[in-house]
């Protein structure tokens, strides 16, 4: 059994931590009026991404900025393609950082929103379970 919902109340970060953590091998099928995406994991890390001409990583990156739209879950769906190789933990903070990095560019020099997003952030993939305190 699959499951569905909205982006604004579940991110994609959050979709992919619950099945990373439990293993899974699932299929994320992400639309809204920006179009259509999907993820995929095998035994719960992300190994391959697609949204418009975008694959691999590039997708992933594209699909991680939405804030809103629709998403369900295909349960122990596989796909045969492998355009992502790196760690699934990687990938999301690299792509947050990126998320970051672009947000930053949006806001008066001197405020330092940025440094603040990326204490929130740190303190989310901690809250997570994907970062460890030392």
């Amino acid at each position: 059994m699959g499951v569905k919902g909205r982006l604004r109340d579940m991110s994609l970060v959050d979709i992919i931590q619950i099945f990373n953590a439990e293993r899974k091998s699932v299929a994320i099928h992400l639309g809204s009026e920006l179009g259509y995406g999907r993820v995929y994991l095998k035994d719960g890390q992300i190994v391959h991404a697609v949204y418009r001409d975008a694959i691999g990583a590039d997708g992933f990156f594209q699909l991680l900025a939405w804030k809103d739209g629709e998403f369900e879950v295909e349960p122990d769906a596989v796909t045969h393609e492998r355009t992502i190789n790196e760690s699934s933990e990687g990938l999301i903070l690299e792509g947050l950082r990126r998320l970051d990095e672009a947000r930053g560019k949006d806001v008066r020099a001197g405020e330092n929103v940025g440094d603040l997003e990326s204490i929130r952030l740190m303190n989310r993939l901690i809250e997570l379970g994907i970062l460890e305190k030392v």
